[in-house]
């Protein structure tokens, strides 16, 4: 299935906004491995506008926001 990839903040340095195949089933999770994203970047991710637990499963077309948060002081 084909989904919308959006990358926000740091994240943008490992990953390019683009259109990916993924297969039925994929998470945020699963999705953040394949793409071999760091550990260390805490991530929160919103699908279509909403923010998704990193567990949910994403749908065909899904528009797939990458928000890197950040953290220090």
């Amino acid at each position: 299935m084909r989904i919308k990839l959006r990358p926000i903040g740091l994240i943008k340095s490992y990953v390019e906004e683009r259109d990916i195949d993924v297969l039925p089933g994929c998470t945020s999770r699963t999705l953040l491995k394949e793409l071999r994203i760091p550990e260390q970047f805490k991530m929160v991710t919103f699908v279509n506008g909403k923010k998704y637990k990193l567990d949910d499963k994403l749908q065909e077309n899904d528009e797939v926001k990458l928000v890197t948060l950040v953290t220090g002081g």
